[in-house]
């Protein structure tokens, strides 16, 4: 009797044993990306060019007027009717015609229709679009996530359990470089090795995610991707030298460079829509400062020489300005002067509040930057002609480290 009621015991506990080993499994299967790596695999690579072919909807092509080719049928001129003409008495009684030109008659003519000159198509308005990092929903890690201006049409381009963050539009704003710590077991930022990825973004539908493609390696920390004009290179920094430098890749994954080589830290690249400079943020001075290099890495220059901490730089559109993040006056501002350095200037005169990362309109004439000033992190807008503060988020989570997507 005994003994049957411990081989029942027995396999109680086996049974149990088995539940336990399953749930295991089924919670390491969906919340560790190594587990997840085992059973799934990796991610694809840049290198299967099938993965690259962009799914997304055409703008609706516009309207044109076409020039009329049908003439209209020609007005014929009737001739006069004809009249008898006078007549003449002879000597024998008789009487003969008088002969008179006949009136003359023009030939028909055919009226010409009026010119019809075709007319421009209407352009079809390009949905404008802004990226942001978030962690709102309540959920623990950062989410790529994009909104139109007004802070409408929120969606969420991302959805991975690990952190993504810093996203950058490519040229013609069809696709989203950002960093993603997904190939990691912690998932978190600064925590594990740091990957460049690229997703593709429908701008009329606004829905993104499809074609994710791992740009980068997953063995170092690789961050802050920013596109060259063509949209064919990605530049960014990484410590996979042993120091934090700036390099530089092709959207396929091949041609991978590094363009500084100093011991002091490169950080935070910007390239110029010339496509012929690219803007960083280099610590070689002793301090943090804005520098400026040819796009090869050559000649660098120090644009802004000051002892509070200058980063983040950003171009306007049209290469002439560029705003960045200071600490000079204090706390957190953000500045806009010439792409020479020259006639720097506070543009958000925020000394309670810390403002972040700004990017600009597609019109040059603002900026959208994230700011504290609401009580947490939101998304704002600001008018650098007015002065004017739009909050577009009103979210209770943090927002953060926003871009304005390209007007092509």
């Amino acid at each position: 009797m005994l003994s049957k009621r411990w081989m029942v015991i027995g396999v109680v506990w086996a049974v149990a044993c088995l539940l336990v080993a399953l749930v295991a499994s089924l919670w390491l299967v969906k919340n560790v990306p190594a587990a997840q790596r085992l059973v799934y695999g990796d991610p694809p690579s840049p290198t299967p060019r099938a993965t690259m072919a962009p799914t997304y909807t055409p703008l609706p092509p516009s309207a044109t007027v076409e020039p009329s080719s049908t003439l209209p049928p020609p007005t014929l001129t009737p001739l006069p009717s004809s009249t008898l003409p006078p007549q003449v008495p002879t000597a024998e009684g008789t009487f003969l015609p008088t002969l008179t030109s006949l009136p003359t008659s023009n030939p028909p003519t055919a009226t010409e229709p009026p010119t019809v000159t075709p007319q421009p198509p209407t352009p079809t308005p390009r949905p404008q679009w802004i990226a942001f990092e978030t962690k709102r929903d309540g959920r623990s890690d950062y989410e790529i996530m994009v909104m139109k201006p007004d802070g409408s049409r929120v969606a969420n381009v991302t959805n991975s359990w690990a952190d993504d963050v810093a996203p950058v539009w490519s040229p013609n704003g069809r696709r989203i470089a950002f960093v993603s710590l997904r190939d990691t077991v912690t998932g978190k930022w600064s925590v594990g090795p740091s990957s460049i990825y690229l997703i593709d973004f429908d701008p009329v539908t606004g829905t993104g995610g499809a074609n994710l493609v791992r740009l980068t390696d997953k063995e170092t920390n690789d961050g802050w991707p920013t596109w060259s004009p063509d949209g064919k290179r990605v530049a960014f920094e990484s410590d996979r030298s042993g120091n934090w430098d700036i390099w530089v890749v092709n959207v396929d994954g091949t041609g991978l460079a590094q363009l500084t080589h100093d011991p002091g830290d490169d950080r935070y690249p910007s390239w110029s829509p010339s496509g012929k400079k690219i803007a960083f943020t280099s610590r070689r001075s002793g301090n943090f400062d804005v520098w400026l290099m040819n796009a090869d890495g050559s000649n660098p220059l120090n644009l802004t020489r000051m002892p509070g901490r200058d980063r983040y730089a950003m171009w306007s559109p049209d290469g002439k300005r560029i705003a960045f993040n200071t600490r000079r006056d204090g706390n957190q501002e953000i500045y806009v002067m010439n792409a020479d350095g020259s006639q720097p200037r506070n543009v958000t005169n925020a000394p309670d509040s810390i403002e972040g990362l700004a990017d600009w309109s597609p019109d040059g004439k603002r900026l959208v930057l994230y700011s504290d000033r609401s009580g947490n992190k939101d998304i704002f807008i600001l008018g650098l002609s007015t002065g004017k503060w739009t909050n577009i988020s009103r979210n209770p989570g943090s927002d953060e480290f926003c871009t304005w997507a390209p007007k092509k």
